[in-house]
């Protein structure tokens, strides 16, 4: 008979917790979920051609967003010391435009691709933008 009610509150349990997980995702009031499709990047890849080595080169990346909600960039990185990223700290409201500029130290010479990390605070938050051109003499 323990068994049975044991088995009957676990089972209840789990039920319980997966409708209020569902609720809390779906109930448009928590600011950090959203849905597929709240951004748009003009473009995830750009490639600064030809640089002069010693020259800091810039690459900006614009992001729109589609949702009905504000989102926060919440982190931003560079995949070597070479690169430095800046971004918004405040909120992009929804329709909003916001650049993301990458500044490249080109010091070693020959072919790059560089990543900049871009985490959001929505689903699917990491978006990963290439830079990538050749650094000459």
């Amino acid at each position: 008979m323990k068994k049975i009610f044991i088995i009957t509150a676990s089972v209840l349990i789990f039920f319980a917790s997966n409708v209020n997980a569902q609720w809390s995702n779906n109930n448009g009031n928590n600011l950090s979920s959203g849905k597929e499709g709240d951004v748009k990047w003009e473009q995830t890849i750009i490639d600064l051609g030809t640089i002069k080595q010693y020259n800091q080169t810039e690459a900006v990346f614009k992001l729109t967003n589609t949702g009905g909600k504000p989102i926060i960039i919440t982190n931003a990185k560079g995949s070597c010391g070479c690169t430095e990223v800046y971004y918004p700290k405040s909120p992009v409201a929804p329709g909003k435009t916001v650049k993301i500029t990458a500044l490249f130290d080109a010091e070693d010479l020959g072919v790059f691709n560089k990543t900049v990390t871009i985490t959001i605070n929505i689903e699917n938050s990491t978006h990963v933008l290439h830079i990538n051109g050749e650094v000459v003499k």
